[in-house]
């Protein structure tokens, strides 16, 4: 990656880009965010098992946060803008780190379903304050092994969130403070260091029939996906403390599910540039849905055989988003590149409300691994639809392809920052 002597990985139109203080400041901020989110969600699926609550009430908990997700996704980058990214990221950080605290004054289901979704605006807005100054300091150029950087440190920071739910038994107060200090210090690297805010960020989006008639696979594949990974990472802990894993496996077997992302995520992203990217979609479906039913035969087993297959379920899952998206954009020009994407995190937002609330009737009915048979079910339709479209269409030739860009779930990436902002006059810009 190219950089200037003055430290900045420098723009092709050679105006200054992000500095690489600056980009090394925003990564320490997001792996404390993760840190911080990734241990959240893990232990309150847990403690909500350990205090007896329904699966039912679980799932509609998890989904919860997925809405909230949402609904920041919707209305905060205008609010972003009116205040200023460091204002916006402090208050709405202060407002995170309080909510983990407030968990364990109210240790029931409805008001810990109230907190997830404030929990998940909250963190949309997070995230929003960072990728904007990802997007919008570096040019298309840079871009991807930019969003590579952080998409690896999302990744290694939820992997490394899921170790610490042994540092402290689930039962008591210690983990939820622990949360509380990850989120607290996500503050320091941005409002300390020396960050130069983004410009003003601008949202437009492409209806979803439009999105259908672009590509229904790409549509179908991402809305699967946020159906698929958040009832993971939402009842995931719920079906391991049901199977009788003890803290630390269960920490064990959530990190092997995101290892597996980690280490398929780029050679699958290179192959399906090689080769019609429609059948690594679909093969990566079949092979969670068998993975997702070696898991369910093997619930009752130990952790150690359940983990090569929790492995092969990340391994192949999650990685799909990414897939999706390059799907999609092979089917359009660049200039359309911005609001297709930005339409596509409502889709995977509308299957992460729906995924963990569904999963939980099915274990409300069938036990714990009726997790993976909904999960397994899901992506074998979703395989049948794929063979299916294989038939209506031709496969995009190679030299048409966009280049593969490894994408965080639900990311903020899509929105255009106006850079304009930046040299607007100071009565018409927020204080930062």
């Amino acid at each position: 990656m190219a950089q200037s002597t003055n430290g900045q990985l420098p723009n092709t139109d050679g105006t200054p880009g992000l500095p690489r203080r600056s980009l090394t400041a925003l990564l320490f901020s997001v792996l404390f965010l993760v840190l911080g989110n990734g241990l959240q969600g893990t232990l309150l699926g847990v403690r909500g098992g350990m205090e007896g609550m329904a699966q039912e009430s679980i799932g509609l908990m998890m989904s919860a946060y997925f809405a909230g997700y949402m609904l920041g996704s919707i209305f905060i980058p205008r609010r972003v803008q009116s205040v200023g990214h460091i204002r916006a990221f402090a208050a709405f950080a202060s407002i995170a780190s309080a909510i983990a605290l407030v968990h364990v004054l109210f240790v029931s289901a409805w008001p810990w379903t109230v907190l997830r979704i404030l929990h998940g605006f909250c963190y949309a807005g997070l995230i929003l304050v960072v990728e904007s100054w990802l997007n919008g300091a570096t040019d298309n150029h840079h871009r991807g092994r930019v969003l590579s950087i952080y998409q690896l440190t999302l990744m290694v920071g939820w992997a490394v969130s899921q170790t610490l739910l042994g540092a402290a038994s689930p039962a008591g107060f210690a983990l939820f403070l622990l949360i509380s200090i990850f989120l607290s210090l996500s503050l320091v690297p941005i409002t300390l260091g020396k960050v130069t805010s983004p410009g003003t960020i601008t949202a437009s989006r492409v209806s979803l029939r439009r999105l259908l008639a672009i590509s229904p696979l790409g549509v179908a594949g991402v809305f699967v996906l946020g159906v698929v990974s958040s009832a993971f990472f939402g009842m995931g802990p719920v079906f391991a403390h049901d199977i009788g894993l003890e803290p630390g496996g269960i920490a064990v077997f959530m990190t092997a599910t995101m290892l597996g992302a980690i280490v398929l995520q780029w050679p699958l992203g290179w192959l399906s540039d090689q080769v019609d990217r429609r059948q690594i979609i679909i093969w990566t479906a079949a092979g969670t849905a068998a993975a997702s039913f070696a898991l369910v035969s093997q619930a009752g087993d130990s952790l150690y055989h359940l983990l090569p297959f929790a492995f092969v379920f990340g391994a192949l899952s999650l990685p799909a988003y990414s897939l999706c998206v390059s799907h999609v954009n092979d089917h359009i020009g660049k200039d359309a590149l911005v609001a297709t994407a930005s339409g596509l995190i409502l889709v995977y937002g509308a299957g992460s409300a729906l995924g963990p609330f569904a999963a939980s009737l099915v274990m409300g009915q069938l036990g714990p691994g009726g997790l993976y048979l909904f999960a397994g079910i899901v992506e074998l339709l979703f395989v049948v639809f794929g063979f299916y479209r294989l038939t209506q269409r031709s496969a995009v030739l190679k030299e048409h392809k966009q280049v593969f860009v490894s994408l965080p779930r639900t990311t903020h990436v899509a929105m255009q920052l106006d850079k304009r902002g930046r040299r607007s006059p100071d009565k018409d810009k927020a204080p930062e």
